[in-house]
């Protein structure tokens, strides 16, 4: 039955649902033009460093990079803009820049590998103290992972991806040295599973090896090591254990952690000594406190495997940037 008043009521709800709707479409407009790439790269803005830390989706085709830029003083800088770094794919410029982050706040996922094997023995304590208090320094609990690797003849996993430091410090405890050193089937395990980490987002993929560089056995060698690097998208960080003589010859554990290190566009820094090994691993922090995360798009890009050289090249003559020569279109 007809009530006065229930006209008012029906119109009411009928405009509730209306707006709702109008809701609802505009939302999905948005999410649309957004996904299409919208939005001007220029008007997208740059976090700020004490921002809360945020997810970016990966996307298709998408190459993903990490790098740090010095100036002529080898000062690390953080204040940079896309604007200030052009770039380009295969002597390309890319096709779309999708982000560009600086001082970056994206996850970690960083690979721990520890040579255990004797030829490090008299080193080995103040090495493993070290690496417990960086890693207690860089992970951020919740967010970040590492996974932590020891290698003599084989490879050892002690601990698969955690943010539980505690667990990692009392795994590296138990190390004791011993046999050969399987350097190059470590980094290819542990950049195989970096790579192959199954990841919604974004993260930034980091191999930190400590050793002399010296390998002694192995199923891989030197060039699938080098590759396994490149593929996995991760920045190689070696802590050479290698006392440098300059009356002696240059030690060729030296000339195979500088190969693995600045391809991936990492470094290598020296580890002989107890003061040397605490300054290496402060230097990394600082280098991944400090980092650009950039994703883009490259022009006409084709999944034919081909390998893809990468070039930043700075507005500014002075300024170095530290990042890895290239990527492969991995065939899907």
């Amino acid at each position: 039955m007809w009530r006065p008043g229930t006209w008012r009521l029906w119109l009411r709800h009928a405009a509730l649902i209306f707006l709702a709707a109008i809701t609802l479409v505009a939302a999905a407009l948005a999410q649309d033009y957004l996904t299409a790439g919208g939005i001007p790269f220029s008007a997208l803005p740059a976090a700020a460093p004490d921002e809360p830390a945020f997810s970016i989706i990966k996307q298709v085709d998408e190459v993903n990079l990490m790098f740090t830029v010095t100036d002529s003083k080898s000062r690390l800088l953080s204040d940079l803009s896309a604007a200030d770094l052009p770039l380009l794919d295969n002597h390309q410029p890319p096709g779309k820049i999708r982000y560009f982050q600086r001082q970056s706040l994206l996850p970690l996922r960083v690979a721990l590998l520890i040579d255990a094997s004797s030829s490090i023995a008299g080193r080995f304590g103040f090495e493993k103290k070290a690496a417990s208090i960086f890693l207690k320094k860089m992970l951020r609990p919740g967010l970040d992972q590492a996974f932590l690797v020891a290698f003599d003849d084989d490879v050892h996993l002690l601990n698969d991806f955690t943010d539980d430091v505690l667990a990692m410090q009392e795994s590296l405890n138990r190390l004791k040295p011993d046999g050969n050193t399987a350097l190059y089937d470590a980094i290819v395990f542990a950049a195989d599973k970096l790579r192959t980490y199954p990841e919604p987002t974004v993260t930034r993929r980091v191999i930190i090896v400590i050793t002399d560089g010296e390998d002694t056995k192995h199923h891989a060698i030197l060039y699938d090591a080098e590759q396994a690097a490149i593929r996995a998208d991760s920045v190689l960080f070696a802590l050479s254990t290698n006392k440098l003589d300059p009356s002696s010859r240059y030690p060729r554990g030296e000339a195979v952690l500088d190969i693995l290190s600045r391809t991936s566009g990492g470094s290598i820094l020296p580890a002989h000594e107890r003061s040397e090994i605490n300054h290496a691993f402060s230097s990394i922090e600082k280098a991944l406190r400090s980092q650009y995360v950039l994703g883009y798009t490259p022009a006409g890009f084709k999944a034919d495997g081909s390998f893809h050289t990468i070039e930043i090249l700075p507005r500014k003559p002075h300024l170095k940037v530290q990042c890895r020569r290239g990527y492969y279109a991995t065939r899907r």
